[in-house]
């Protein structure tokens, strides 16, 4: 391992270590100060174990990571217990149940696979498996340690235990499990900055009003927490139960009255549960109107196509056909010479090939717009195939004036990819650098291999090349360039299939052209292990 790698394996862990310290310290320790010390385990809401679990979940990946977060997780708890003013026994005592209910949630989570949550049971689940199950098991823990020290009521505390723990899960996990870039892109959340900072600071004044005026106005908070989910989804629905927590519970804790400090709990885990069912229910109708919209431009884009495709298949195949026929009457009624019929016969034949090219490459349109389209990737050798594709179209270039040159390329250089798919495409790209090239250079085709584990082939014609206004229509299929002052033959499908074939392979096709001078096409295929 080079020294940069091997500081980049310890820096990861480190700067985690510290994150998940400071954050389990400050949630922690907070919660106690505010309350009064920690003599024993009852605190209304304990966010401290949803914090670490959610770094683990989102942030671990491997052992290291995870021995460096857990061992920051127990020096934090060890800190926050001693400095809030538990005995010694109580404080490695709660230290240690931390870490047992921390462990069990993430052994059970990742036993689960960290499911993708679309449905209120898959969301009930995860919320079982990740919060209600190590609460009950840490508060069954609680309970006996607080009975085996004499301090309190071992179920009184337990309870608490229990409760606080997973109502930290139920306000923490909607917005720790969601906040990403991608969200913020999602949701727009560059372009709303004010209306996210009016409606939380409205939730926030609601809920302050709302938790001194007394209980009859707490359904307020509710409204403030759907109207958060509403507009921002579950990122909004679970910065806003933060918010209305930390008053709530900010605003009662001079009179610890257990029985107030529960119902508060049932309340906010009322509030959760409505926020992010809303939330849900929300993401569930976008995705379906997304789905509905995809469908619909499918829809618009298939149409098109298959009008174009009328258009485009009656033209390219009337001339075709009226040599077919008109040269086959010719033979039928014998009126040519015995030497010339080997003539007409040729003309019939590459006309009955125009007709066979643009019925396969019809075909493949049409099985790509089915997603029917096949692969079989294999082992193949670059040099052979360029030799034959070259080989094979030739004499239809010499005819025309251009020859063919195939650079030196390396016997090693091999790609992983679909033999017949890979002719199919140089064959494309060839014939096209044929058509729009001029006549008095070569085509030029060279392959290399990239430093990015792809191969690259190069095609590259002299001649008028492509102007800027028609660089993003070349890979369109009917679509062909009114620069080259020539009638060009074809149904403009080489390029748009070639691109086609080239992504289905999880490859890159592209080109850069010098207007007057040269075009150069390149495809990139993986390269063969």
């Amino acid at each position: 391992m080079t020294p940069s790698l091997a500081r980049g394996h310890f820096v990861r862990p480190l700067w985690l270590a510290a994150a998940t310290f400071a954050g389990f310290f400050l949630l922690g320790y907070g919660g106690i100060f505010i309350w009064g010390g920690n003599s024993d385990s009852s605190t209304p809401i304990w966010p401290a174990n949803a914090f670490v679990l959610i770094m683990l979940l989102r942030q671990s990946r491997g052992r290291a990571d995870d021995v460096a977060m857990l061992a920051s997780m127990l020096a934090a708890g060890l800190a926050a217990n001693f400095l809030g003013g538990a005995p010694t026994p109580l404080a490695i005592g709660y230290s240690l149940i931390n870490f047992s209910d921390i462990m069990m949630g993430l052994l059970v989570v990742r036993r689960m696979g960290m499911p993708r949550i679309k449905t209120m049971a898959a969301a009930a689940k995860f919320t079982l498996a990740a919060g209600a199950w190590p609460a009950l098991f840490g508060g069954l823990l609680a309970a006996a340690l607080v009975a085996w020290h004499g301090v309190g009521d071992p179920w009184i505390n337990g309870g608490q235990w229990f409760l606080s723990n997973l109502l930290g899960v139920l306000l923490l996990f909607p917005f720790g499990l969601t906040i990403s870039c991608r969200q913020f892109s999602k949701l727009k959340l560059q372009n709303r900055f004010l209306e996210a900072a009016i409606l939380f600071a409205l939730v926030a004044g609601v809920a302050v009003a709302s938790f001194r005026y007394g209980a009859p106005m707490l359904y307020l908070v509710l409204v403030g927490v759907l109207a958060s989910s509403v507009r921002f989804r579950l990122l909004g629905a679970g910065a806003s139960l933060i918010v209305v927590a930390a008053i709530g519970f900010a605003s009662v804790q001079g009179g610890r009255d257990l029985y107030w400090i529960e119902m508060l709990q049932l309340y906010f885990a009322v509030c959760s549960v409505a926020g992010v069912r809303t939330a849900m229910l929300l993401n569930e109708r976008d995705l379906h109107v997304a789905l509905l919209q995809k469908k619909h431009q499918s829809a618009v884009r298939s149409s098109r196509f298959k009008s174009q495709l009328l258009a485009h298949v009656s033209h390219e195949v009337r001339s075709p056909l009226s040599a077919i026929i008109g040269f086959s009457s010719m033979l039928e009624s014998g009126s040519l010479s015995a030497g010339r019929a080997p003539e007409f016969a040729a003309i019939i034949g590459h006309n009955g090939e125009l007709l066979q090219r643009l019925h396969d490459d019809l075909l493949d349109m049409s099985r790509a717009e089915a997603g029917a389209l096949t692969m079989q990737p294999e082992r193949v050798a670059v040099g052979d195939t360029l030799k034959n594709c070259v080989d094979a179209i030739r004499l239809d270039a010499t005819l025309g004036g251009k020859d063919v040159q195939v650079e030196a390329v390396a016997d090693s250089l091999a790609l992983q990819c679909d033999p017949v798919r890979l002719a199919q495409i140089l064959n494309n790209l060839i014939a096209n650098a044929f058509k729009y090239g001029d006549n008095s250079s070569p085509i030029r085709v060279s392959a290399h291999a990239m430093g990015d584990g792809f191969g690259r082939i190069e095609i590259a014609n002299s001649g008028p090349g492509i102007p800027k206004d028609e660089r993003e229509a070349v890979f369109m299929p009917f679509r062909r360039s009114t620069q080259v002052g020539r009638n060009v033959p074809g149904a403009g499908l080489g390029l748009s299939i070639a691109k086609m074939l080239v992504e289905a392979q999880g490859g890159r096709i592209d080109f850069d052209s010098v207007p007057g001078r040269q075009t150069r096409f390149w495809i990139d295929l993986p390269l063969a292990a």
